[in-house]
């Protein structure tokens, strides 16, 4: 079997832009990283167990995949992984947390038949969600002020202290995918 194939596409914030040096690798030994969306990326990883392995650019060339066909092979495994976890959405005053034992509740951002079907049961106008750690996901519907009150204390309670932090932004769900919701200051 190929490392890709084990794969599982898993979503983590953006570096901050701080101007500090970071670790310079080669091509080849970089982990293969996707764009998402605004201070979002994904990318790959394989359960060693008791860790995680990052996917790198060199698995790509040994196994001949390109990094859409990863993508694929990493969504499609993270959806079938959520499937063995007996995932459950669990309502909280206006909002939703999804909860599926953690690690990869953030990553369920990446899976779009969560949002337009298990998750409309629940919220039938636009989508708003937050990822601030990577078992975090909260939503609630777009137009509930309440709602966007209660994740943004989703966000307060976690965020900066918690761990595998992802995002202190609220997500809106668009037909061309997730914008960052503007709160007035």
């Amino acid at each position: 079997m190929k490392i890709t194939d084990q794969v599982i596409a898993y979503l983590k914030g953006s570096p901050p832009d701080d101007g500090r040096s970071v670790i310079e690798l080669s091509h080849k030994d970089s982990p293969v990283i996707r764009p998402y969306s605004e201070g979002l990326h994904v990318c790959y990883l394989v359960d060693k167990g008791q860790t995680y392995e990052y996917i790198q650019n060199r698995h790509l060339e040994e196994d001949g995949i390109s990094p859409d066909e990863l993508h694929q092979i990493g969504l499609r495994n993270l959806k079938g992984l959520i499937a063995q976890r007996n995932a459950k959405v669990q309502p909280h005053g206006n909002v939703f947390a999804f909860l599926a034992g953690g690690d990869f509740e953030a990553s369920i951002m990446l899976l779009d038949e969560f949002w337009e079907g298990e998750f409309r049961k629940f919220v039938t106008g636009k989508l708003a969600t937050v990822i601030p750690a990577r078992d975090v996901l909260a939503f609630c519907d777009a137009d509930s002020a309440n709602g966007i009150a209660e994740l943004q204390e989703v966000i307060n309670r976690v965020w900066p202290t918690g761990n595998h932090l992802v995002s202190n932004n609220i997500y809106v769900r668009q037909p061309t995918g997730w914008r960052v919701l503007l709160l007035p200051r």
